[in-house]
């Protein structure tokens, strides 16, 4: 709030760039985040410390970090540059989380409670075998090595876009950054960085909308007769379509927000983490609604502001660049407009949020592949102190090498954004969201389809996988005319991985009794909170 009435008091007066004072402000931001990694590194004696801060970690800190985290600069930029663009069906994706709140608290939070695993992937091997856990943990490591690197790459064109610097330099210095910050912080500076993060991107959509609305003297009404006079789709979409090729609908995007929520829910090592981190599964559920609370409020905060940004330079066209237009902008204009039109020193807290968004992205995101792969990959089962620090090196050391692997995916994205036109929104599912239905599809026919086994689940799931790549990659692959909606790129294959495993339950008459039936949701419900799952591997 305070950011937006600095906006407002600076006045309509346009300028160009950064000043030396938005620089200062970016080294305060970045001194703050610093502070609290080194206060964070401090308190660290193990890996459970290192990837759950030792699982007391407070519901409200961590409701706010799955929030920054799952929001990040790609919604930040995307959700805005979306409305800009193409109008406001981007955000029937909120009409579907209703649906998906029914589900999650009830069904997804208790159950990984109760199995209490550092690892996710973990359960995999429970319930079906060593093979269908590697199988998972690849999925994740693609899924999230993408959106880390595609974070990197919208951060950077913000950072771009606000201060001129070459991207692809801007790619290379936030990703060797934020991998000494992961080297040190571990996961309890990831949540507290996070907690500062959400109120910044708060404070940032906040400043546009204050701004406009005082400085052109219309309020959201007028924004919305703007956005109708330029195009009648921006206010009047279409509700719905079959047809694949139409890129979104109220409902195709509605569709997307709830099979978007509940695979995240079910199988993400990012978000069961945090969860993970909270001292019991009644803390997690606070922790969710805080989490869909504040991402609700940030997400129509964000609508507006791409109204009020459209309405603002269609307006006053001669604020910006030469030959550009609002919709051409995009993904662009919200940087663009806090470079040159707030004043000195708003700039810079915001450069510094994008700055800290890219940078906390990758932290938060190596430090779950991390540990993953710690659980996964590096077994252990000797709890003494030397053993402790060498699992504890290890990780550190692991977090660089994935750091280094981000920074490569992301330079290979900007240079695919700059050849072929793609805005935020449709690089999601080429880049990472390809492997959310599939991985959760793993998830859930282990968790509700009893009979199953490894001999149905991995096939079912390697389907998935094709069905997904083929169905984000349908142009380039085929030659045809049109890209499909990345709008079904994740319901799709994850129900097309799940029906087909329950096919082939029949098919394969496998047997109702096997040893992984006592991980399926009932059983693993049935347990007292607290209690251990037997054979898991935890990282001490």
């Amino acid at each position: 709030m305070a950011l937006g009435l600095l906006a407002v008091a600076g006045g309509a007066a346009a300028r160009s760039g950064l000043s030396l004072l938005d620089y200062a402000m970016v080294v305060i931001y970045l001194v703050a985040t610093a502070a609290i990694v080194v206060w964070s590194a401090r308190r660290q004696k193990d890996t459970e410390t290192f990837f759950l801060g030792n699982r007391q970690m407070p519901w409200l800190a961590v409701g706010l970090s799955i929030m920054a985290t799952l929001l990040s600069s790609i919604s930040y930029l995307g959700l805005t540059g979306e409305m800009v663009k193409n109008g406001v069906s981007v955000f029937g994706t909120y009409l579907g989380w209703p649906l998906a709140m029914l589900l999650v608290i009830p069904l997804f939070i208790p159950f990984f409670m109760r199995l209490r695993l550092t690892s996710a992937y973990s359960y995999l091997e429970l319930r079906f075998d060593p093979l269908a856990r590697r199988l998972g943990s690849t999925l994740f490591f693609f899924l999230r090595l993408g959106w880390i690197s595609m974070v990197m790459y919208s951060g950077s064109l913000a950072l771009s876009a606000m201060a001129g610097w070459n991207i692809y330099a801007v790619i290379v210095v936030l990703g060797l950054a934020a991998t000494l910050y992961s080297f040190f912080g571990g996961f309890e500076a990831v949540i507290w960085t996070d907690v500062l993060q959400a109120l910044m991107l708060f404070g940032g959509a906040l400043a546009i909308v204050v701004f406009v609305w005082f400085s052109t003297g219309d309020s959201p009404a007028g924004w919305w007769a703007t956005a109708s006079s330029i195009d009648t789709a921006h206010t009047s979409p279409p509700w719905f379509s079959l047809d694949p090729r139409v890129r979104m609908t109220i409902g195709t995007v509605a569709m997307n927000g709830f099979f978007w929520q509940i695979c995240t829910h079910a199988s993400d090592q990012v978000v069961l983490q945090r969860y993970s981190s909270t001292p019991s599964a009644h803390a997690a559920r606070h922790s969710y609604v805080v989490n869909m609370v504040s991402a609700l409020a940030i997400g129509l905060l964000l609508g507006l502001s791409g109204l009020a940004l459209l309405h603002y330079y269609t307006k006053r066209p001669e604020r910006l660049a030469a030959n550009m237009t609002p919709r051409d902008a995009g993904d662009k204009l919200m940087p663009y407009f806090y470079a040159n039109e707030l004043p000195l020193g708003c700039a810079g807290l915001i450069l510094a949020n994008f700055l800290c968004d890219a940078m906390q992205t990758l932290v938060a995101g190596v430090n779950s592949i991390a540990a993953v792969a710690i659980a996964d990959l590096f077994p252990h089962q000797e709890n003494d102190r030397s053993s402790q620090a060498r699992q504890l090196s290890l990780a550190r050391w692991l977090t660089v090498g994935l750091g280094l692997v981000c920074i490569v995916f992301a330079l290979t994205i900007a240079i695919v954004s700059r050849e072929y036109e793609f805005n935020i929104v449709d690089l999601m599912p080429r880049a990472f969201n390809l492997f959310l239905g599939p991985l959760a599809a793993l998830f859930f026919i282990g968790m509700f389809i009893p009979r199953s086994t490894s001999r149905s689940a991995i096939p079912a799931v390697i389907v998935s996988l094709v069905v997904s790549i083929v169905w984000s990659y349908w142009k380039p692959l085929t030659g045809a005319a049109d890209h499909l909606s990345p709008y079904w790129a994740i319901a799709v294959p994850c129900s097309t991985g799940v029906l087909l495993a329950l096919l082939l339950t029949l098919v394969l008459k496998e047997p109702w009794d096997h040893p992984g039936r006592r991980y399926c949701w009932r059983e693993v419900m049935a347990r007292p909170v607290g209690e251990p799952s037997q054979g898991a591997v935890k990282v001490s």
